[in-house]
């Protein structure tokens, strides 16, 4: 692994020189923004020579889109080939604008990341020293971001320099980025671009695309000046403008008020096995069975595609309409004496509704008398790990579209399993009389943590999630993630400039917004979608994790604009914080005494990984079902104070810290 080997040759270094070494978020909006910028022109361009380095950068930029007046942006996406690195446009065609939680990358020959903010100093970037910027270009505000090089690349030549917003941006907007005062190795500052200088300086150039942009580049730079900026100072400046929530949001809308109405009051399904001997002193019973859902895809399978009508929207397949999904459900034998609330539960990575046997599950419905039930998501579950494989091998990354669009069948399928569990299910012959269908919840951990965002600014008909170790947008999770390292590997070999890497994993996060937390969160907890209910949320991460950091988890509580939840560690910046809550939603952490992460984006993989260990505590569990039944937020940890040391795994000399 990437994170280990530079852990073998020493302590990480983030500062890129050497490879081997109480604020609210104003930023997150729930609703549009309707653009008043004064119309401005952009050339279309494949390859920027603002960056000559690499065709693709810098990234977003709206040189990369035409003007669409049937848009809500008035724009749409439009890719050259050089840019998307071979693969063709088509994951990309519909989009009217970049994502709002996008990686903003580029290239300054030689940059290493002295006096950049950083993420754990993310809060410099709202200074006026800062070296980078980035502006809601109608508003003037300043977004708090951290930026870094890239210090996986060897070469100094296939350094990136990559901004990461720490909120969500706003839908159909436009933003300026601004860079100065980037230096060299030799801590000498980096010149421009020649077609940079040209813009900036107002000097001739034989780049065509310098005189079609003079007037787009005295705007950008009117921005700078507004926010404190000297024009001579700045090295490179651009702008992008986001989609609109339509573009996230449509396909899937469309999708569940559809498939609601066809499946009823209660949808049919059929139970295949019971099995009373899971575990006699916890399960009464475990059923297996299938429900019927709408069916909008080519083949009810891994490998297959959304089918489209005239109108854009998402269709039901003509020749296979209907799809029977597998589900899981536990009932315990607490449940016999009184009937038990039902909780959906959300898988981790590649998983499987299987996930819901595991020990602790086990115990826990049976001490707090819950009903547990569980489907795959398809699109991420154990099927679709191998297709996503395959064409990264290939290096035919357009046909990962097949994992996002089987993700819209995914969460369909999770929805309509939880409208069969509180009707036609609860009222079974049989096991219908073990379930309090009034009471209705979602837990998700990782992968399920990270999609319940979605789940449930989509679903009509839980009360509150619980989401654990979460985190959006899923491009910045990855890097810092051992879950993606053998996916990178693979991509390695066929994209051997950590460029192009960085740039295609860039281009996920825009298809991937209409079925992750970046596209939704902001709608889970305030201005809801037409007839579906707020949510109150519980969020809970582990400091230290290997495969979801917090950086992500932070990103997604304040899209959520919950309240932190204090548990005895450390402040969290843009969240209010309480020693408990009478109601509402909250973030909470806990420790175990781990080694500071990699301040750069590589995974932390040092002493035992706690990404599956909040879940056993017993503090944990007591305020899982005292927050699910009540809403009430309180830490049940010793002396308030969520830290568990001996359960590092730490090695001699290991729990010193990982960066630099």
């Amino acid at each position: 692994m990437i994170a280990a080997t530079l852990i073998a040759l020493g302590a990480l270094s983030c500062s890129g020189d050497d490879p081997t070494d109480d604020v609210t978020d104003s930023n997150t909006t729930d609703t549009d923004t309707t653009l008043t910028t004064p119309a401005l022109s952009y050339p279309q361009l494949d390859c920027d020579p603002l960056v000559p380095e690499f065709c693709g950068y810098p990234f977003p930029s709206n040189v990369y889109t035409v003007e669409d007046d049937s848009t809500p942006t008035g724009l749409k996406v439009a890719f050259g080939p050089g840019l998307l690195q071979g693969n063709q446009s088509s994951s990309w065609d519909d989009s009217d604008g970049f994502s709002a939680g996008t990686r903003i990358l580029t290239q300054l020959p030689g940059a290493v990341g002295d006096g950049l903010p950083s993420a754990a100093n993310f809060e410099d970037s709202l200074l006026p020293a800062s070296p980078t910027v980035l502006i809601h270009a109608d508003s003037g505000e300043i977004v708090p971001h951290f930026a870094e090089v890239d210090v996986r690349a060897a070469d100094d030549a296939e350094r990136s320099l990559v901004i990461h917003p720490v909120v969500r941006l706003q839908d159909a907007s436009r933003y300026v980025v601004g860079i100065r005062g980037v230096v060299d190795a030799d801590g000498t500052t980096v010149a421009p671009s020649p077609v940079f200088a040209a813009l900036r300086d107002g000097t001739d150039s034989d780049e065509p695309s310098v005189e079609s942009r003079r007037d787009l580049y005295d705007d950008i730079f009117g921005h700078l000046e507004a926010a404190g900026w000297t024009r001579s100072e700045v090295q490179q400046a651009w702008d992008f403008t986001t989609a609109s929530d339509e573009n996230n949001t449509a396909w899937m809308l469309h999708m569940r008020d559809e498939a609601m109405d066809l499946v009823g009051s209660g949808p049919e399904y059929t139970i295949t096995s019971v099995d009373s001997d899971l575990d006699p002193k916890h399960i009464a019973f475990r059923i297996e069975g299938t429900v019927r859902v709408p069916l909008y895809m080519t083949a009810d399978q891994a490998d297959s595609l959304l089918i489209f009508g005239s109108d854009g929207l998402p269709e039901i397949n003509a020749d296979a309409p209907w799809a029977e999904v597998p589900f899981e459900v536990l009932i315990p034998n607490s449940a016999l004496k009184e009937p038990a609330a039902i909780i959906q539960y959300g898988h981790g990575l590649f998983g499987s509704r299987s996930q819901i046997e595991s020990s602790h599950f086990r115990s826990f419905l049976n001490e707090y008398n819950y009903v547990m039930m569980g489907v795959d998501l398809q699109g991420m579950s154990s099927p679709d790990a191998t297709v996503v494989g395959l064409y990264l091998t290939l290096g035919n990354f357009n046909a990962v579209r097949r994992m996002w669009d089987r993700l819209h069948q995914g969460m369909l399928n999770s929805l309509v399993a939880m409208r069969m569990m509180k009707t036609s299910f609860a009222d079974d012959a049989k096991f219908g009389q073990y379930i309090d269908a009034d009471e209705a919840y979602y837990y998700g951990i990782s992968q399920g943590g990270i999609s319940g965002g979605v789940y449930l600014a989509l679903s009509q008909d839980v009360q509150r999630g619980a989401l654990g170790v979460l985190g959006q947008p899923y491009t910045v999770l990855l890097m810092r993630s051992v879950d993606f390292t053998p996916f990178l590997e693979i991509m390695a070999n066929t994209f051997d400039d950590p460029r192009q890497q960085q740039l295609l994993v860039a281009l996920t996060q825009m298809p991937w917004d209409r079925l992750e937390p970046n596209g939704y969160a902001h709608r889970v907890t305030q201005n809801p979608f037409p007839n579906t209910p707020v949510k109150e949320v519980l969020m809970r991460a582990a400091i230290g994790d290997h495969q979801v950091p917090t950086i992500g988890a932070h990103t997604m509580a304040r899209a959520m604009g919950a309240t932190h939840l204090t548990s005895g560690l450390r402040d969290i910046w843009g969240m209010e914080a309480a020693t408990s809550t009478s109601s509402g939603s909250f973030y909470t952490e806990y420790a175990f005494g781990l080694p500071e992460v990699p301040d750069c984006g590589v995974p932390m993989d040092l002493c035992d990984d706690p990404h599956g260990k909040v879940r056993s505590l017993e503090a944990a569990r007591m305020q899982l079902d005292e927050f699910l039944r009540n809403g009430t937020g309180t830490n049940h940890c010793p002396k308030g104070v969520c830290s568990y040391p001996d359960m590092s795994g730490c090695e001699p000399g290991e729990d010193e810290t990982a960066s630099e």
